[in-house]
């Protein structure tokens, strides 16, 4: 009997130390994909070109392949995986990621550091886009699909919080057998906070290359130097840095296509300038000029 009673339990306890493990495994997998996915998308924000902040439309099927010029067609798909250049990335049970947008940041309209967005994660504001990993198939859901519904989960069942009814509210949550969608999100700080640093960088390479003495600052928001003036917002439409001034477009590339896209985008009045410290700054970030 006493033996019965300890093989009985080793291979309980076996059992546990596998499932366990496995669940790790599948932890881990997950973690990793939604990381990876999510840096491409900050990546990709940071450098577009005409849109500065903006990402791809989510993928209508799971080819990896973001629809064309926007308006989106959805806001919730698969993860654009082959526009963003990445390997097709799987979650730990194999199934390739979702992906959701706020509208606000595709690639059109204006982008900056005012832009709000009404997406929410368990609640909370400020959130630019998430990227789901869906997991296995739960009673109900039909794979392959290409239906929110057969990969985003009802969490506890409830309605209430679905993350494949398409309003902007999703949720989070330990998994279990009605829910086991893990999301990451990419916040609007997050999402800012790197932007302007690139922005910072171009304009800085702009002053660099005007190779002038520090200008005055502009504080009536006309975009050019008031004398006398040492702090308020970069005078960025000096001669100096004129679209056409030869010492820019003497520039390497991308950076004359970056001047319209600051300010088409609205980003050079949100720019503060300190002559005498010689430095910029914009959300947060702060950048010393030569």
């Amino acid at each position: 009997m006493m033996v019965a009673l300890m093989l009985a339990s080793g291979f309980y306890l076996i059992n546990q130390a596998n499932r366990l493990f496995s669940s790790s495994v599948r932890e881990s997998a997950d973690a990793r994909a939604l990381q990876q996915a999510r840096d491409a998308l900050l990546s990709r924000a940071i450098s577009d070109a005409n849109h500065p902040g903006s990402m791809p439309c989510p993928a209508l099927t799971s080819d990896g392949n973001a629809p064309g010029l926007p308006p989106c067609p959805s806001f919730v798909g698969w993860l654009p995986w082959r526009t963003l250049g990445l390997d097709d990335l799987r979650d730990g049970s194999g199934e390739r990621l979702w992906y959701v947008l706020s509208p606000i940041f595709q690639d059109s309209g204006t982008i900056n550091a005012n832009s709000t967005s009404a997406l929410t994660l368990d609640g909370a504001s400020g959130i630019s886009a998430l990227v789901i990993a869906p997991g296995a198939a739960l009673p109900g859901q039909n794979r392959p699909s290409n239906l929110p519904t057969d990969y985003l989960d009802q969490k506890d069942g409830n309605p209430a919080t679905s993350n494949s009814d398409g309003d902007n509210s999703y949720f989070s949550g330990s998994s279990g057998d009605k829910f086991n969608d893990k999301v990451l999100p990419l916040s609007t700080s997050t999402l800012f906070s790197g932007v302007s640093r690139r922005i910072l960088g171009e304009i800085r390479y702009a002053y660099i290359a005007a190779a002038s003495i520090a200008p005055f600052a502009d504080v009536d928001n006309d975009g050019l130097s008031d004398p006398g003036q040492d702090i308020g917002r970069f005078p960025y439409k000096n001669p100096a840095f004129a679209i056409n001034s030869p010492t820019w477009y003497s520039a390497s590339p991308p950076y004359h296509f970056w001047y319209d896209s600051l300010q088409n985008n609205g980003w050079f009045p949100l720019v503060t300038y300190d002559r005498s410290t010689r430095t910029i700054s914009l959300s947060g970030q702060v950048l010393t000029l030569p």
